[in-house]
């Protein structure tokens, strides 16, 4: 089995994605939960197994 981490919310443990993608090349690396809203620097990983 594969196992893949995935970047979550620190705030509500939701999946993230990168607010533009420009986020870590020309600025810092900002992350947005679309879930609760969180957008900043920081997030969580979890480990997942990969199905397929």
């Amino acid at each position: 089995m594969l196992k893949k981490r995935i970047k979550i919310c620190p705030a509500c443990g939701s999946p993230v994605k990168r607010l533009s993608k420009f986020s870590g090349w020309l600025t810092p690396e900002i992350w947005f939960c679309p879930k609760c809203g969180y957008k900043g620097p920081l997030y969580a990983e979890k480990e997942v197994e990969e199905t397929g």
